[in-house]
């Protein structure tokens, strides 16, 4: 998928080809593909969409040009795609059709081996640290949004503090805890 996009930006789609400074995407796809494309199925359920979608976003950047004006590209790719799929499932919605359905062997939940299981415990003790760990108003930011599924305006609200500041508490508690994780 990587080599069609990068093809596409070089000169083999008549839309990419505004792209002034193709090496921006080009590291863009490589460096965030893989990411944009699990984020995309985790939003779809369905590898086809995530993989279409996944194109159609970097076609998109693509067509902006420069990018000169676009502080954090990497956000600016993720929201995109966000946009994107929320647009494709008010499309399916719509039209009253969904995704197919899975096949019966995606499925099926085997159980799990024993490494795996350890291996999931030890991420699980690594986020309550590093939940545990994180100042008390962070942690309950963290807490209200993700546990509780609070709106960053409601949290804002409840806490009398700004958007921004509740996104700034959550995107430093993310950071922290995908640090714990990864190790």
């Amino acid at each position: 998928m990587q080599n069609l996009i990068i093809a596409a930006i070089h000169g083999g789609d008549d839309q990419a080809r505004c792209v002034t400074r193709p090496i921006d995407l080009v590291a863009l796809v490589r460096t965030h593909g893989a990411a944009l494309r699990r984020f995309l199925r985790r939003q779809l359920d369905s590898a086809d969409a995530a993989e279409d979608l996944s194109q159609e976003t970097y076609l998109r950047l693509a067509r902006l040009g420069d990018g000169d004006d676009i502080a954090d590209q990497r956000g600016y790719l993720f929201t995109i795609a966000s946009n994107l799929a929320r647009d494709h499932r008010r499309r399916l919605r719509r039209e009253g059709t969904t995704e197919p359905v899975a096949t019966l062997e995606v499925l099926r939940c085997p159980a799990p081996d024993p490494e795996r299981t350890v291996a999931a415990r030890q991420e699980l003790a690594a986020l309550e640290q590093a939940i545990a760990a994180l100042p008390p108003r962070t942690r309950e930011i963290l807490l209200l949004f993700r546990v509780e599924g609070w709106t960053r305006r409601q949290i804002a609200d409840h806490l009398g503090l700004s958007p921004k500041t509740v996104e700034y508490h959550v995107q430093q508690a993310m950071l922290r805890c995908r640090a714990a994780i990864d190790g």
